[in-house]
């Protein structure tokens, strides 16, 4: 036995996470708003969730599409999670996840109130049971993000509420969840991952068959259950020689490095091969996940597979009749009318007909998310995105199914009337709306208003497009000596074409801004 030096390794790389997402969370939403740190990634929480991923499989193969507001980026970082839990088990949980950081940071708040109590105020008997839910959770979400094809789990998720409580994204739902998390984490260590944690579920898994486990020398332990005491999950390490509970998170708190007295007893051991002989330290797994982490991201970012953001090339079906056709199911907010007229080919004036959008100038550059700020939307019936989607498959005969809340106006639906069958308008009916009985937010602002705002705006935004820099003065010439390339068509966004060119926004974003501030 020794006095123990613990490692910090764990805690830094918690902290370091735990800025990173806060940091790309705020500047996600200064982004947005023109402004923002052009060398930090302005990614929305969404984007760089792994769980992202896993809820995306089921639609993505039977559609090549991703559930909304899914990108690219979640699938990578799902499979390095995959990976390393392949490893080491659900170290994304014990070491990365800034959830799971933010709760043990108010647990240690609550261990200092309770004492012993603390973390054991429901018997293990029982709340082995309990944690059981977690599964129950996992496949609701599973079901109902198949069925809508929509990430319904955002509507009460603790998590995203946390890092974004400033958006109006936020549900007062998950508000309250959150609020509740807070609060049994002065009682409970991690009580969502313990209880209610989808992703934590589905990691969990991975204990069963994990290449290095934590693994407890029954010949030298002294049974003094300070590995019991210790770990966060309540877990009974001391019963067991490897610990293949789904609940362990690789944490480390139980080894011999930080809890347990006895030197080389309870250490991350390998299982399949070299046993006894392949010891992994708390420093080496801090570096694997690291590696691992930078490696991924890093060789997708070369590749251009890291995506955080949508392109404006919409994903195609892959089977039946129309396979290889654009698949309207991936109409996202951030497409222009013309980004729909150059996907599906249904004209500008088409869609603005159909959507009561008169009177703007540049119709084209008009992007289907500023319906929001128009139409205001009710729990049973919305006007967005999906309306669009459902008008374009009507329109071009394209299969596809909206949320049961999208609705479509009375002009849309005249439109679809001379394109669709008989018994397919009826069934259309029941979701058609009245575009003057359906609230229109412009009694502060009017849309004129707002678009002579938008465009007398100088400031370089991801929304900006070559119109609006030729409108501020710019030449085609001037436009193409900062871009290095020939500019884009007019309603295109620079932002967008920078991406589907391989050039960095951020890079020519302030020049942009240097030359209209010149003019």
């Amino acid at each position: 036995m020794k006095n123990k030096s613990k490692s910090r390794i764990r805690i830094w790389i918690q902290i370091f996470f735990f800025i990173l997402i806060l940091m790309i969370s705020i500047n996600h939403t200064f982004q947005e708003n023109g402004t923002g740190i052009s060398y930090l990634s302005s990614a929305s929480t969404h984007a760089i969730c792994p769980f992202g991923g896993v809820v995306s499989i089921y639609q993505y193969v039977v559609s090549g599409t991703y559930v909304k507001k899914i990108h690219e980026s979640s699938f990578i970082l799902m499979w390095i999670v995959f990976f390393l839990a392949l490893i080491a088990g659900p170290v994304f949980c014990g070491w990365i996840c800034p959830f799971g950081t933010f709760q043990e940071l108010l647990s240690k708040i609550g261990r200092k109130i309770f004492k012993k109590k603390f973390n054991r105020f429901i018997p293990y008997k029982y709340d082995k049971y309990f944690r059981f839910t977690r599964y129950i959770v996992l496949t609701m979400v599973i079901i109902q993000t198949v069925k809508f094809g929509i990430l319904k789990f955002s509507d009460v998720d603790p998590y995203f509420a946390l890092f974004n409580l400033w958006s109006d994204e936020v549900t007062l739902l998950s508000i309250i969840i959150l609020i509740g998390i807070i609060l049994l984490s002065f009682f409970i260590e991690r009580p969502f991952c313990k209880y209610a944690c989808p992703y934590g579920a589905v990691l969990g898994i991975f204990n069963f068959f994990r290449i290095f486990s934590i693994k407890r020398d029954d010949q030298k332990c002294i049974n003094c259950k300070a590995c019991d005491i210790a770990c966060p999950m309540n877990i009974p390490v001391s019963s067991s020689d490897t610990i293949r509970n789904h609940q362990c998170i690789s944490c480390m708190k139980c080894s011999s490095s930080q809890s347990c007295p006895v030197d080389d007893t309870v250490n991350l051991d390998s299982v399949y091969f070299l046993k006894n002989k392949f010891k992994i330290p708390e420093k080496i797994i801090g570096l694997i996940i690291f590696i691992v982490f930078i490696a991924g991201i890093g060789s997708t970012m070369v590749f251009n597979l890291w995506k955080t953001e949508s392109g404006k090339e919409p994903a195609k079906y892959s089977e039946g009749e129309f396979s290889g056709l654009n698949n309207p199911a991936d109409i996202r907010g951030s497409y222009s009318f013309l980004d729909v007229e150059n996907a599906f080919d249904v004209k500008i004036d088409i869609l603005a007909k159909a959507f009561g959008i008169t009177n703007i100038e540049n119709i084209s550059d008009f992007k289907i998310k500023e319906f929001e700020t128009i139409y205001k939307s009710t729990p049973e019936k919305e006007l967005g995105t999906d309306s669009v989607r459902l008008f374009v498959a009507l329109y071009k005969n394209l299969p596809f199914t909206p949320e049961d809340t999208t609705v479509l106006p009375a002009p849309a639906a005249a439109i679809l009337k001379e394109k669709i069958s008989e018994d397919e308008y009826i069934k259309l009916k029941e979701k058609i709306i009245n575009l003057s009985d359906f609230k229109v937010q412009t009694s502060d602002v009017s849309i004129e208003e707002h678009n002579a705002n938008e465009n007398t705006d100088k400031t370089i935004k991801g929304t900006t497009t070559f119109n609006d820099l030729k409108t501020c003065g710019l030449n085609d010439q001037e436009i193409k000596k900062i871009l290095g390339i020939e500019p884009g068509p007019s309603g295109t966004t620079i932002k967008d074409y920078c991406s589907q060119n391989g050039i960095e926004f951020s890079s020519v974003k302030e020049k942009f801004q240097t030359a209209v501030a010149l003019k």
